[in-house]
C-alpha cells in the first residue's frame, strides 16, 4: 500500500488528503477523487500520478482542444471559499499552452480560458506558503499571459491580454507579464500590454494596461499609476 501512494500520489499532501478524505466521509470523498482523476487525465492525458485536487462538493468542468499542451509541476487544488462552492472552468483552444509550475489553488467561480495556439503560464508556489486565485474571477489569454510564482489573486479580478474586438486602428492583443510575489487585491483588472513588476501591490478596483518598471511597487487608481515604492508585503 504504502509503494501505491508513493508512486501515484507523490505529493504528501496528496496522500493525506485522502486519508482524512475517507476517514470523514469515504462516499462524498470517492466522488470528490474519481473527479480529481477524470479531470487530471483530461488535462495530462494520464489519471496518475493525481495532479488535479477538486476538492467535496466542487465542481471544475474542464475542456482541452486537439493538440493542447498542459504541464503541472505541482498540485491543482480546486476549492471552495467563504462558503461558495460555484463551479469553476478551464478550456485550452487548439494547439495551446498551459504551465503550472508549482501548488496552485483555483477557488469557486473561477474561469480560465486559453485561446488557440495561445501561451498561459501560472507560477504556483515557489516559498511563500500559497499562490493562485481567490474566486468569482476570470483569466483569458489570446496569445500570451504570464503570472509569476507566489501571486495572491483575490476576488472580481479580469485578467486578459486582448480587447476581443478590433478597434480601428488599434493593435487588438499585447502579451501580459504579471511577476512574482504579486498581490492583485480585488475588483482590480489587468488588460493587454501590462507588465507588473516582483514584488509588487495593485490596489482594490485598479485598472492596469501600462508597463511598469522597477520592484515593489504600489500600483493604484484607473488608470493604475505608482503610489508608492519600496513595498513589502507579505501573505
Amino acid at each position: 500500500m504504502r509503494a501505491w501512494f508513493s508512486k501515484h500520489l507523490p505529493n504528501s499532501s496528496l496522500q493525506g488528503w485522502v486519508i482524512r478524505g475517507y476517514l470523514r466521509s469515504p462516499i462524498r470523498f470517492s466522488a470528490a477523487l474519481l473527479r480529481s482523476l477524470a479531470v487530471t487525465y483530461r488535462m495530462t492525458g494520464k489519471a496518475f500520478p493525481v495532479s488535479v485536487r477538486v476538492q467535496p462538493g466542487q465542481l471544475f468542468s474542464v475542456s482541452v482542444g486537439q493538440g493542447a499542451q498542459c504541464r503541472i509541476e505541482g498540485i491543482i487544488t480546486v476549492s471552495n471559499w467563504g462558503g461558495s462552492r460555484l463551479p469553476s472552468s478551464l478550456s485550452l483552444g487548439n494547439n495551446s499552452r498551459l504551465y503550472v509550475n508549482g501548488d496552485f489553488e483555483i477557488g469557486p467561480n473561477v474561469h480560465i480560458s486559453a485561446n488557440a495556439d495561445a501561451e498561459l503560464v501560472l507560477g504556483g508556489r515557489k516559498h511563500s506558503s500559497g499562490s493562485g486565485i481567490t474566486c468569482n474571477s476570470r483569466i483569458m489569454a489570446a496569445k500570451h499571459i504570464h503570472i509569476g510564482s507566489d501571486t495572491i489573486i483575490a476576488w472580481d479580478i479580469f485578467i486578459s491580454d486582448s480587447d476581443w474586438h478590433q478597434i480601428e486602428g488599434a493593435k487588438m492583443d499585447g502579451d501580459v507579464r504579471i511577476g512574482d510575489h504579486v498581490w492583485i487585491a480585488h475588483g482590480a483588472s489587468v488588460l493587454k500590454g501590462s507588465v507588473i513588476p516582483d514584488g509588487s501591490v495593485v490596489a482594490a478596483k485598479s485598472l492596469v494596461h501600462s508597463v511598469f518598471q522597477g520592484s515593489n511597487l504600489l500600483l493604484a487608481g484607473t488608470p493604475a499609476r505608482v503610489i508608492r515604492e519600496d513595498v513589502k508585503w507579505m501573505r
